[in-house]
């Protein structure tokens, strides 16, 4: 399976690049002709928990035998008697704040304004990273709005409410939920875009990795120029992968493969970064001469790459099941996954580079004196 992917490279990789290119997926992802892949469906809970809240209302606004209205308590405490106040502060008290009511029900908030504008640019459109950012502001604001919501409904929803609020109530969620999805769409797009540029600046640094060559010095070269891995652009990279696989649009219209590509890319990567691309090693092989530990070793490779993912701020999961003619492999992508398989990955390489280990010394001979000691004192 071949993709061509638009090649924008992210945050300073190397951007002076061809505008056309075309990165065989497969051989990337390193599966066979034919191969499947496939994403674990992921189940988003809190459409789940929209679905649940709005049964919570739409039960209660239920009229039961000769009824006409729900049953109608005490207030909670103060509610203003002026019927637009009291309106707002029951559904600022169920939503948990007037800002996240304003923003769902005034044509004028910033927020609704930047929505309107993203989603009529198209089913898909590019996003700026302020957008994005804002964007994703605006989708956590509805969800843990949601959970307030669901939390105060199931405690109030019997004390304070007309059924014609009840109702409102839930024209207000139910909006809330729509806004919710599509958000979740502009910026599952936007991800599925980011990992492809992303695949594709990984896949350039491992072009260069295949070339590498040591110095006397410690310093690596590739065509005359120092190798280098840029630590902030590597983050970047791991926040926009985990990013994504979070994101419950991306698990469902991704191409699996893709995804495939950039973890196994992501793995070879952050392998020659721990040893490579921080010299530390191949240093320590010649101050050393060869007579460095091992396991000391492997120690400071795994110390680099956890420090690396330790600076990451998104960590999700995901499974890809490749499906094979007589088989089926799962796939997990996740940062504890991919760091573990890094580190055993650099491991090996830096054993490779390591000097042989000396034979044991052959056994010391036995005098006549040292065997009768031994037979004393078994």
């Amino acid at each position: 399976m071949q993709a061509a992917l638009p090649l924008t490279a992210p945050n300073g990789i190397d951007e002076q690049v061809e505008r056309a290119m075309t990165l065989d997926l497969a051989v990337l992802a390193q599966v066979e002709r034919g191969d499947r892949i496939e994403v674990e469906r992921v189940a988003d809970r809190t459409i789940e928990l929209f679905a649940r809240t709005i049964r919570i209302l739409e039960d209660q606004h239920r009229p039961g035998p000769g009824e006409t209205e729900p049953f109608i308590g005490p207030p909670p405490g103060f509610v203003p008697e002026e019927l637009d106040l009291r309106e707002r502060f029951l559904f600022a008290e169920a939503l948990g704040s007037y800002s996240t009511l304003h923003d769902l029900v005034n044509g004028d908030s910033p927020a609704y304004r930047l929505f309107l504008e993203c989603g009529g640019r198209g089913s898909s459109p590019e996003l700026a990273p302020q957008e994005a950012t804002r964007l994703e502001a605006y989708r956590s604001q509805i969800h843990e709005a949601l959970i307030h919501a669901n939390a105060y409904l199931l405690s109030n929803v019997g004390d304070g409410f007309t059924g014609d609020e009840l109702h409102e109530l839930n024209v207000i969620l139910k909006e809330a939920e729509a806004r919710f999805e599509r958000i979740t769409a502009l910026l599952g797009g936007n991800h599925i875009r980011e990992v492809e540029r992303a695949v594709i600046a990984l896949n350039r640094l491992n072009e260069k990795m295949k070339s590498v060559k040591p110095t006397v010095d410690g310093i690596f070269l590739v065509d005359s120029e120092v190798m280098f891995v840029p630590t902030n652009d590597l983050i970047d990279i791991v926040n926009t992968i985990f990013a994504a696989v979070g994101n419950p649009y991306v698990a469902q219209n991704v191409d699996g493969m893709l995804l495939l590509a950039g973890r196994n890319l992501l793995i070879q990567v952050v392998s020659f970064y721990s040893y490579y691309g921080k010299q530390q090693i191949y240093n320590a092989f010649k101050k050393s001469q060869g007579a460095i530990p091992r396991h000391v070793i492997a120690r400071h490779v795994r110390y680099e790459i956890r420090k690396l993912f330790q600076a990451c701020k998104a960590e999700n999961r995901l499974v890809l099941k490749r499906v094979m003619a007589h088989a089926e492999r799962e796939f997990e992508i996740s940062v504890k996954a991919i760091r573990t398989e890094a580190e055993h990955s650099a491991i090996r390489a830096v054993h490779l580079l390591m000097p042989p280990e000396p034979p044991p010394p052959p056994p010391e001979r036995q005098t006549i004196l040292s065997r009768l000691r031994a037979w004393l004192f078994r």
